[in-house]
């Protein structure tokens, strides 16, 4: 059987992760938070790596369209094959406690989440309008049984930002009310530190015309850390060698963390009862082929609540190249269900690598069809 870790990844310095923009001299970048892709490949490399990975044959390997897992497998001896098919959930921002093992994962406010403009302290939440009752709604031909969410209540409300606490994440889960002090601003958890630097001429040593940029870090604040959890396959025995890793690169401008190993987090599940139908929270972005509607959701989606899109590419070390740009559903978003699906996964992710990155965790929760 399959065995789940949790791993606390905390900063020595400030960090730095870039979107999918171009970063050119006389231009101003500030950091976003991690996507998986970026923390699945510091892990990825800090064990590999750890067993003496041959990376000449990794990246030929790729190069040649082998899958990740079968580079590993021509790189690494047999005892290490494992590290090609561990799974990676995450990263979460996090707080710790009065204690190293005290801590409390924090997920994206729901997108469905609105707070009064007037009454910043009472919350409510968006809910699919039944059919007929929206004069002039016509969704697309192949989305006829799509409803519109509706907020009912007077009140001017916009919609809630930051992070919920493992308290507010159960309340929503079961279809409650979430409390506004279960709600954590972005403020509380993580800072910007701006940094300006210029351009050197590599012959002269000099500062280069027109050459000044900026460029924004990610500081977390005191007891927040990043959190991931990966799943280990059968042979990796218990996950021991990640003990052995004390740190590693994280994000660009190298920038490291320290690694420590923790009991997994107790996600917060509700399944369906009596008249109650289910619902799913994003906890990290995902693409899907189809743009905002994930593949295993198709037939059953009754509404859904998606903040925009998230562009994203990277740059591939294996090899030595750059991702291509992709488009991704970010965490936050909400889908209201008629029913799950027979078939189920661990996550919405429509490839393995994407799966095997942590792109498109879920948690699962009620709502109330009214």
């Amino acid at each position: 059987m399959t065995a789940t870790i949790g791993l606390c990844l905390e900063p020595l310095d400030v960090l730095f992760f870039r979107d999918g923009r171009p970063f050119t001299g006389a231009e101003r970048s500030v950091s976003g938070l991690p996507l998986p892709q970026t923390v699945a490949g510091a892990i990825r490399t800090a064990l590999l790596r750890s067993v003496d990975c041959d990376f000449w044959k990794l990246g030929a390997a790729m190069k040649t369209g082998a899958s990740f897992p079968d580079a590993v497998k021509r790189s690494c001896v047999a005892e290490h094959h494992w590290i090609g098919d561990l799974v990676v959930r995450g990263p979460q921002l996090a707080r710790r406690g009065r204690t190293n093992d005290d801590i409390d994962v924090l997920v994206l406010v729901p997108a469905i989440l609105h707070r009064e403009k007037r009454s910043p302290e009472r919350l409510h939440r968006l809910s699919p309008l039944p059919n007929g009752q929206l004069p002039g709604w016509n969704p697309p031909d192949n989305q006829k049984g799509l409803r519109p969410l509706w907020l009912k209540h007077l009140p001017a409300t916009e919609p809630v930002s930051g992070f919920l606490t493992r308290r507010g994440l159960e309340q929503f889960l079961r279809g409650n009310e979430v409390a506004a002090e279960d709600i954590v601003p972005q403020d509380a958890l993580f800072d910007f530190d701006y940094r300006t630097g210029i351009g050197i001429a590599p012959d002269r040593l000099v500062a280069e015309e027109s050459q000044i940029f900026g460029r924004g870090f990610l500081a977390l604040k005191e007891k927040v850390f990043l959190y991931a959890e990966i799943v280990l396959p059968d042979e990796a025995r218990d996950g021991a060698l990640f003990e052995k890793i004390k740190a590693i690169p994280l994000g660009g401008e190298g920038r490291h963390a320290t690694l420590r190993r923790v009991a997994p987090f107790p996600w917060p599940q509700v399944t369906p009862t009596d008249q109650q139908k289910p619902l799913l929270l994003l906890t990290t972005p995902c693409a899907f082929q189809a743009g905002w509607k994930p593949r295993a959701l198709d037939a059953h989606v009754v509404s859904a609540a998606v903040p925009g899109s998230l562009a994203f590419s990277g740059w591939d070390l294996a090899r030595r190249g750059p991702k291509p740009m992709r488009f991704a559903v970010p965490a936050g978003s909400v889908f209201f269900l008629d029913s799950l699906p027979d078939r189920w996964a661990q996550t919405l992710a429509e490839s393995d690598e994407d799966r095997q990155q942590g792109w498109g965790c879920f948690l699962t929760g009620v709502w109330t069809d009214e």
